[in-house]
């Protein structure tokens, strides 16, 4: 071989080793956020359940303070309890379908 060709060789060795380097390098970088994205999406249920739970404790608050208010709340109450009954009505005409 001649000595150009064995430089332009060489070379290529460089810029292969360069890529595979970069390659790799990609490889855990991507890796670190593949993690980092599966403990972001367990928080996120985690913090979407605690607020549904907090969400039906303030619900039934609600629901307990409206029947021990006075009567001008007692209507608010009704109106509670109507939403509450369309919201059961919804979801048994949902598990019917």
């Amino acid at each position: 071989m001649t000595d150009s060709a064995n430089k332009t060789i060489e070379k290529l060795k460089v810029s292969i080793n360069k890529l595979i380097e970069k390659y790799e390098e990609a490889v855990y970088v991507r890796n670190n956020y593949y993690a980092e994205l599966c403990k972001i999406k367990v928080e996120l249920k985690n913090t979407k359940d605690r607020i549904a739970e907090q969400e039906k404790k303030l619900e039934q608050y609600e629901l307990k303070a409206a029947f021990a208010s006075d009567d001008v709340d007692n209507v608010q109450a009704k109106k509670r309890i109507g939403k509450i009954i369309k919201e059961i009505d919804k979801c048994i005409s949902l598990l019917n379908n």
